[in-house]
Parts: structure tokens; C-alpha cells; sequence
């Protein structure tokens, strides 16, 4: 399979504050638009999404972030009683800048994910990091 095909579209779901797509390789790629809150609401409609876009079949996730994203506290202490009721197989959080990795970082070492968890630059680090954990050929 050629690199291009692996990202053809599988599926899609679209919402204002963010859209998830299934590509062609299997991962779920989430993009939050610009200037979207994460709140507790939002959380659970993607949770149900998730569940929607992978028929409830653990999947490896790569989430990306417009600019100006943000999410509440009220969100981040519900992120780990979410994680059970979610298809979530492993995470792959793109931070493209030093200041987001620290923040990204952070969170991981506060909130301790059940699932694996990664911070990265970019899609393809994701996808190398994937294959370092053999969930990915």
C-alpha cells in the first residue's frame, strides 16, 4: 500500500467545534478547530463519535488542534472517567511547538492516561511512533 492511499477517507464526521476522520490505514485522525472549548458537553459528543466513526472497535487516534484550543477543567477531570466507555487503543497527541509539548507533557504526567499516550510534532511521528509500539504496520 502506497503512503498516499493509507490516508484515503474512509468516513467522516463533522462538527463545529471538530471533525473526525477515519482514513483508509485504520487511525482516526480528530481536528479541533480554531478557537474551539473543550467542556465536559463537547467531551461527551466526541466520545460518541469515536464510538460512531470506529463501530466501537479500539483504534489508534491521532489528535490535532487548531489554534487558540482550549479545555476546561471541569473537562480534564472527566477525561479519565471517559476513557473505559471510549475506542480509544492509543493516543497521539500533535504538539507542534515547544510551548504546546510542555502543556501536552504536563497533562500526561497529572492526569496519567490508562491508554497509551504520546505527545508528537507531526502526523508522520505519530504514525512512526505507532509502529514503535507494534500497534501499527
Amino acid at each position: 500500500m502506497n503512503l498516499e492511499s493509507q490516508f484515503t477517507i474512509i468516513k467522516q464526521i463533522k462538527h463545529p467545534e471538530a471533525s473526525l476522520t477515519l482514513w483508509y490505514n485504520g487511525i482516526i485522525y480528530v481536528y479541533y478547530h480554531d478557537y474551539t472549548v473543550l467542556d465536559v458537553e463537547l467531551q461527551l459528543k466526541m466520545a460518541d463519535s469515536f464510538n460512531e466513526i470506529t463501530n466501537k472497535k479500539r483504534s489508534l487516534f491521532i489528535f490535532d488542534a487548531g489554534e487558540g484550543v482550549t479545555i476546561t477543567k471541569e473537562a480534564r477531570d472527566n477525561a479519565l472517567k471517559l476513557e473505559d466507555s471510549t475506542p480509544i487503543l492509543a493516543s497521539a497527541v500533535i504538539a507542534p511547538n515547544l510551548a504546546y509539548r510542555i502543556i501536552a507533557n504536563f497533562f500526561l504526567k497529572v492526569q496519567k492516561p490508562k491508554g497509551q499516550y504520546q505527545v508528537v510534532a507531526d502526523i508522520d511521528s505519530a504514525i512512526e511512533w505507532f509502529k514503535k509500539i507494534n500497534l501499527f504496520s
